[in-house]
């Protein structure tokens, strides 16, 4: 069975995402340090799996943490490690979001943003885990003239959030192009909504 971490995973997209993968008969970790989620977002996810299939309650674990903390981060693959069930690939949508916030602590958000994601990898490669979704954002283009946007329009973000979205793109392309052996996706979407 396939074991998957997903930082920011009760978050308004990670808990579709976990869902869907423990739907998918996946193992998943939802990492997440709770500042724009709340932990009963984990019961209610416990309880929609419990509905539909409770074999798979059991594969979905929750750990309370940091993606700045490369200690905690180190233990999670380590524990699993041990356990036999090594980590297969991360979807990382744990970051800071406000464009207004990063605006007024811009250190906050490279350090939260750009320093946990480099934590993240670092712990990755130790682990032989190669495999990572990154959660981008529309606004690393800027104020586009342009009415549709694809990948190839130019890339100007026009604020600190924008800017460390970017940063840690760089930094994927950096590490795919150096170091082929990586699996990397990179979501840019623009604001979330639901019912």
């Amino acid at each position: 069975m396939r074991r998957i971490l997903i930082t920011g995973g009760l978050g308004y997209i990670g808990s579709h995402i976990c869902l869907l993968f423990l739907e998918r008969g996946y193992e998943v970790i939802a990492f997440d340090l709770l500042i724009n989620s709340k932990y009963q977002t984990f019961n209610n996810i416990s309880n929609l799996i419990r509905l539909r299939n409770p074999k798979l309650q059991s594969n979905f674990t929750f750990i309370r943490g940091d993606i700045r903390d490369e200690e905690t981060l180190s233990k999670i693959f380590l524990d699993n490690k041990n356990k036999g069930k090594e980590i297969d690939g991360v979807i990382h949508l744990a970051g800071l979001k406000s464009v207004k916030e990063s605006i007024l602590k811009p250190v906050l958000y490279w350090e939260f943003n750009v320093k946990g994601t480099i934590n993240l990898l670092k712990v990755m490669n130790k682990n032989n885990c190669k495999n990572i979704v990154f959660s981008s954002s529309a606004t690393v283009y800027g104020d586009s003239k342009k009415k549709l946007l694809d990948e190839k329009s130019t890339l100007n973000p026009k604020n600190t959030y924008g800017r460390t979205k970017l940063a840690i793109e760089n930094m994927l392309h950096d590490l795919y192009i150096n170091h082929g052996k990586w699996n990397i996706g990179i979501l840019r979407y623009f604001n979330p909504a639901g019912a």
